[in-house]
C-alpha cells in the first residue's frame, strides 16, 4: 500500500511539475500543459480511459503539440510526443488498433504526425507504418470521377473532413518517399480537391456543403445535386485546414498549386462572410438562422487558424488578419475557461456529426440533426485548432497579457523581420539564422517569403 501511495505521489508531483514549468504567459502553452495534466498519456486525448487509440483526434492534437515543443522546445513536452509512435507502432511497424481493410480516411491522419516525428527522428518501424498507410491511399477506392471515398462504409460518398483526414498525409508523404513521381501526387492531389470543391460547392449561399454522394440516392443526399442538405462549420474547418496544410508542401514551381490556393482563398473569404459580428466566432451550421443554432468552438478555432495562418503565408488579403484576431478574441471569450487547478478548457465543443450511413438514419443532415448532438469540454478537434491559431497570434506578438491590444507593430513572417537571414518553420517557428541551415532537421522552411526542403 505504501508502494502504491508512493507511486500515485511521484505521479501528481510529476505532472505539477509539468504544469508549473510552463509560464502561462502564451495561451498555447497553457493550454498544452493543461491537456498533459488532465491526459497524462498522449494516447488517451480522445476520452479514453485507459486504452491506446490509434484515431485522426489524438493526431489532430499532437500535430499542433509538437509545432509548440518547436518553438518553445520544453524537453518534458518532446517526451510526451514521442510517446506516441512507442505505443502506438510496434517494431515490426504494425500500427495498434488500425484496420487496413477499413478503408477509412479518419485512421490515415494520426500518420501525419507520425510522417513529422519521423522527419525530426528517423526509424525504421515508423517508415513500415508510413508506408502502410500510403498503400491504403493508392487502393482507396474512389468515385468514377476518381476522388476517395470517405471510409469503405461510406460507398461513393466524398466528405470535406475526408480531405484533410488524407490529402495533408499523402501529398507531404510524397515529398519525402517518392521524389521522382511527386508531381505525378501531387496531380492526384489536385484532381481530387477541385472535383471536391466543384461537387460541394453551393452558388446559392457561397458555402460548402457538408458532403457528395456520387448516386445522388442517399437518404441524406439531393436527389437532384448529391449533395448534403447544409454546410456544418467544423466540415468546412476541415476541408481549409487541408488546403492550408497541402499548400504547405507544394512548392511554388509546381504548375497546379495555383488552383489550390484558389480554393483556398475563396473558402476563407466565405468564412470571413459568415463570421458573427458581434462575437467574431462561427455558428456550428453556418447556412441556418435558427435561435437553436450556437456559436462552436472547433469550426471556430479552425477558422481563426487558418485566417491568421494564410495572411502570415502571404495567401490571403492582408485585411482579413483582422478577422482572425477578432475570432481569436471571441474565442477566449466565448469559449476559454479558466479551471480552479490552474489549467484552462475549451468549452462548447461539438462532439461529432455524420451522415449515415443506412444503419443510422437520425445523421439525415438535417438542421434538426446537427443540432441532436452532445456538446462537450476539451474534445481534441477544438483544442488541436486552438492551440495553432493561438501560435499565429504568438507570432504576432501577442500574448495573454497584452491579447485586447492594439499592438502597433504587428510581427509576420511575409513582412520580414529586421533580420532578413531568419529562418522559419512552415508553422512560423523562427529556427534560427542562414548559416543554420546546415543543422535543421529534415522539413520544409521559409526565408525571405520562399520555401525551401532539407532532406
Amino acid at each position: 500500500m505504501n508502494q502504491l501511495r508512493a507511486f500515485v505521489l511521484s505521479v501528481a508531483f510529476t505532472f505539477c511539475g509539468m504544469l508549473s514549468s510552463y509560464s502561462q504567459s502564451h495561451y498555447s502553452e497553457w493550454m498544452v500543459s493543461s491537456e498533459m495534466k488532465r491526459t497524462p498519456h498522449p494516447y488517451n486525448l480522445n476520452f479514453s480511459s485507459w486504452w491506446p487509440q490509434w484515431s485522426y483526434q489524438v493526431g489532430v492534437e499532437l500535430d499542433p503539440m509538437l509545432d509548440v515543443y518547436l518553438k518553445y522546445e520544453d524537453p518534458q513536452l518532446l517526451a510526451y510526443l514521442k510517446e506516441y509512435p512507442q505505443k502506438m507502432i510496434d517494431a515490426n511497424g504494425n500500427i495498434t488498433g488500425y484496420s487496413y481493410s477499413d478503408f477509412n480516411l479518419d485512421n490515415v491522419r494520426p500518420g501525419h504526425f507520425i510522417l513529422r516525428m519521423y522527419e525530426h527522428e528517423p526509424s525504421k518501424k515508423d517508415s513500415i507504418a508510413i508506408a502502410t498507410l500510403m498503400k491504403q491511399l493508392d487502393t482507396q477506392p474512389r468515385t468514377n470521377n476518381g476522388v476517395w471515398w470517405h471510409k469503405e462504409i461510406y460507398h461513393w460518398q466524398v466528405w470535406l473532413d475526408g480531405v484533410f483526414m488524407g490529402m495533408p498525409f499523402y501529398t507531404r508523404a510524397a515529398g519525402r518517399f517518392y521524389p521522382d513521381e511527386v508531381n505525378d501526387f501531387y496531380d492526384d492531389a489536385v484532381d481530387q480537391m477541385t472535383t471536391t470543391d466543384e461537387k460541394t460547392f453551393d452558388e446559392a449561399t457561397g458555402l460548402w456543403k457538408h458532403a457528395w454522394d456520387e448516386t445522388h440516392t442517399m437518404f441524406w443526399a439531393d436527389p437532384s445535386t448529391g449533395q448534403s442538405q447544409h454546410t456544418w462549420g467544423r466540415a468546412l474547418g476541415w476541408y481549409a485546414m487541408a488546403l492550408s496544410e497541402v499548400l504547405d508542401v507544394m512548392p511554388e514551381s509546381y504548375a497546379r498549386r495555383g488552383e489550390v490556393l484558389d480554393i483556398f482563398q475563396r473558402v476563407m473569404a466565405a468564412v470571413a462572410d459568415y463570421q458573427d459580428e458581434a462575437t467574431g466566432v462561427w455558428y456550428d451550421v453556418m447556412d441556418v438562422d435558427d435561435p437553436r443554432n450556437y456559436l462552436e468552438a472547433t469550426c471556430s478555432s479552425m477558422f481563426a487558424y487558418c485566417l491568421l495562418k494564410g495572411v502570415r503565408m502571404g495567401w490571403l488579403e492582408p485585411s482579413l488578419r483582422q478577422n482572425g484576431i477578432k475570432a481569436y478574441r471571441g474565442i477566449i471569450n466565448e469559449f476559454v475557461k479558466k479551471n480552479s487547478n490552474g489549467t484552462i478548457s475549451l468549452t462548447k465543443c461539438c462532439e461529432v456529426s455524420g451522415l449515415g450511413p443506412e444503419n443510422k438514419p437520425q445523421r439525415d443532415g438535417s438542421f434538426e440533426y446537427y443540432m441532436s448532438e452532445n456538446v462537450r469540454d476539451n474534445d481534441p478537434k477544438g483544442v488541436g485548432p486552438f492551440i495553432w491559431a493561438s501560435l499565429e497570434m504568438e507570432e504576432l506578438g501577442y500574448n495573454i497579457d497584452n491579447l485586447n491590444e492594439e499592438l502597433t507593430e504587428i510581427r509576420s513572417v511575409e513582412c520580414g523581420d529586421s533580420d532578413m537571414d531568419a529562418i522559419y518553420s512552415i508553422a512560423g517557428v523562427r529556427m534560427g539564422k542562414q548559416a543554420d541551415a546546415n543543422r535543421l532537421p529534415a522539413g520544409i522552411y521559409v526565408k525571405s517569403g520562399r520555401k525551401f526542403v532539407v532532406h
